[in-house]
């Protein structure tokens, strides 16, 4: 009688074993990876929102570190500023991560400002974006540091 409390006794230890394996195994993976493309995803949000506002000052801050170095933040709003477009909006199409780069696809909106061609209407097009992750935070490469 009590080989078979000590047998279910182990049998049960080896199933909570079993389940706690199983548990903790890839998901976890999976989970990390979820939550760093989200808090990219949560980065690119606020910098495109920054872009529709035209607040530079702060788009300038979401800029990697590297170009923030070579540009002062005067020269940046101001070529910013002058651009000859407005952002209308985005949607972020895809959007994924790898050893501390973030890839983002975008359909970004925008008119001229243009006399000619601003009462044309919004365009949009497809474009593509390359962010980094330094020191925990992710941050814009910009096309002329690239």
């Amino acid at each position: 009688m009590e080989v078979k409390k000590v047998r279910k006794k182990i049998a049960t230890i080896l199933l909570f074993l079993l389940a706690l394996c199983i548990i903790q195994c890839s998901p976890k993976r999976q989970i990390i990876k979820e939550e760093e493309e989200g808090v990219l995803k949560r980065r690119v949000q606020e910098y495109w929102s920054c872009r529709i506002k035209g607040e530079w000052e702060r788009c300038y801050l979401y800029e990697s570190p590297n170009y923030r170095e070579e540009t002062k933040i005067q020269a940046y709003v101001n070529q910013n500023a002058r651009f000859p477009m407005k952002w209308e909006g985005y949607e972020i199409m895809d959007l994924w991560t790898y050893d501390g780069e973030g890839h983002v696809k975008l359909l970004v909106k925008y008119r001229y400002l243009i006399p000619k061609i601003q009462g044309k209407g919004v365009f949009g097009r497809t474009t593509g974006e390359r962010w980094e992750k330094k020191d925990g935070e992710w941050y814009r490469i910009s096309e002329e540091v690239r």
